[in-house]
């Protein structure tokens, strides 16, 4: 990934005012550039900083055995196991992803202790449609019917009871992004038997130090993918910095990770695993009153001014002396004499 990098550029100055007849200061006719007229606009002065980084998946998941056997069933790449989902089968026998956050780390029956990890379970096969009643941290006989009615549906033994072996506890539902395994193939407990990712994109990137002031969690950005459409995100985690190799080769460089969040999935469209482009805004002056860079005319060294039609005596255009501001993107702030919003100024015609 490539480091972000700012073009941004202050500048500052006062004078007075004062005015010249067009007859005094502008040159000769023949050699006049064709102009016209653009007003003065008010609102904030904004710059963007722009990093490149890379549509990642959200996170990465090992899926492994919970028992031996043979591997009887695993999803392809590319695959989406959301809760009630088939993770595998190994000697038939079906592991089930079901939504949570705490792992299963027991075996689930009546004779067991109270625990969120029952609630958890209970919460579950409610929201498959086998539990009628309030999920709460006590197996019951009602949690028993439940998990037998959920077993039939799935073709397996009913119990009423179920094994850690056979559930996977997630947060989110889970996508297949690498097998480790096959079908047929003859496996350990604990053996992986493919690497799994959050079925959500991210866009990872690595800012310069001297830019980690733009990125605070929480803050809006635009991301430009490679398609042209433009998808809104906001900054998510920001980590410590690190060193890595300088892009020339020689020594290194500090750089800050940055994770953006996005808005919007569908918006990608299907793309995937892409760089793109991030533009970081930040205000580098409120309420401004602004005019395209080329409307500024030196008068010397540390003074500016801009060109007005019809204000001269003669009617003719004057030069107003104006304190310079902020430049971004093609802008200039200014402020001066008879500068309001909606005042022509003159600018070479495009």
């Amino acid at each position: 990934m490539i480091a972000a990098g700012a073009a941004v550029v202050l500048a500052a100055g006062t004078t007075g005012w004062a005015v010249w007849s067009n007859a005094q200061l502008q040159p000769d006719a023949a050699t006049t550039p064709a102009q016209t007229t653009v007003e003065v606009v008010s609102g904030d002065m904004v710059a963007e900083t722009l990093a490149s980084g890379k549509l990642q998946y959200s996170f990465t998941l090992p899926v492994i055995a919970g028992t031996g056997g043979t591997v009887t069933e695993v999803p392809p790449v590319g695959a989406t196991v959301a809760a009630g989902g088939i993770l595998y089968r190994i000697d038939t026998r079906p592991v089930i992803l079901m939504r949570g956050a705490a792992p299963a780390w027991r075996d689930f029956s009546a004779d067991m202790t109270r625990g969120e990890d029952v609630r958890q379970l209970e919460a579950n096969l409610k929201g498959f449609g086998f539990f009628a009643g309030e999920p709460d941290d006590r197996f019951t006989r009602d949690t028993s019917a439940a998990v037998r009615a959920w077993q039939k549906s799935l073709g397996v033994e009913q119990t009423g009871t179920v094994s850690r072996s056979t559930l996977l506890f997630t947060d989110r539902d889970l996508r297949v992004s690498a097998l480790d395994t096959r079908v047929g193939a003859q496996v350990g407990e604990g053996t992986p038997l493919y690497s799994a990712t959050g079925t959500e994109q991210t866009v990872l990137l690595n800012m310069k130090s001297t830019d980690r002031g733009l990125a605070v969690p929480g803050t809006p950005v635009t991301v430009a993918l490679p398609t042209g459409t433009d998808v809104e995100g906001v900054v998510g985690t920001v980590d410590d910095p690190v060193e890595q190799p300088a892009a020339d080769g020689t020594g290194t460089s500090v750089v800050i990770p940055v994770r953006i969040d996005l808005l919007s999935q569908e918006a990608l469209g299907g793309l995937a695993l892409s760089t793109v482009t991030v533009r970081f805004a930040s205000t580098l002056q409120e309420d401004a009153l602004t005019v395209p860079i080329d409307a500024l005319l030196p008068l010397d060294d540390d003074t500016f001014a801009v060109e007005l039609p019809g204000r001269a005596a003669d009617g003719g255009r004057a030069l107003v002396p104006v304190a310079v501001g902020a430049f971004a993107s093609g802008n200039v702030a200014i402020s001066g004499d008879g500068i309001e919003v909606g005042t022509d100024v003159v600018v070479p015609r495009r």
